[in-house]
């Protein structure tokens, strides 16, 4: 029973933590540099639009990756081994993720929101290019927290 149910939340973990990188992935590097391409009333249609309904997507799976990884770390006994190395990933990833969801909905989010009401122009731009460099710190956060899941995979 105990194998199903650590396959299960491992399984759901992964799922949904592709889907939450992922999405900043192909947000960062195929959708943002696409939607510049475009001219301006449709980078600000698009943009606005993808603005208001990627929060509502990402904020749910981003959630269900952190109780999911902490469902995991409970069922596999991590509670009983804190103060080893693996203990110590865990919970730094646990805190990374929970420092990206807030970032994402505290940072991210609100410079999209003012980005929507910004006027066509040169405050435009630099408000695209505000968010562009908050997302590849995100993107960095995501590179922490993968190594700490490489290193716990290892026993870290």
């Amino acid at each position: 029973m105990l194998f199903w149910t650590l396959a299960v939340l491992q399984w759901l973990h992964v799922f949904f933590a592709i889907f939450w990188f992922g999405s900043v992935l192909t947000i960062d590097f195929l959708i943002v540099p696409t939607l510049q391409s475009l001219p301006a009333e449709v980078q600000h249609a698009f943009g606005g639009a993808l603005g208001r309904r990627a929060p509502k997507l990402i904020t749910p799976v981003a959630g269900a990756v952190i109780l999911l990884g902490i469902l995991r770390g409970i069922a596999g006994g991590v509670l009983g081994n804190l103060g080893s190395a693996y203990g110590a990933s865990w919970i730094a990833s646990l805190l990374l993720a929970v420092g990206l969801m807030s970032f994402g909905l505290r940072v991210i989010t609100p410079a999209v929101e003012k980005l929507q009401r910004t006027p066509q122009g040169a405050e435009f731009v630099a408000a695209v290019n505000r968010v562009k460099g908050l997302t590849l710190a995100e993107l960095g956060g995501f590179l922490l927290i993968i190594s700490f899941m490489i290193a716990m995979r290892f026993g870290y």
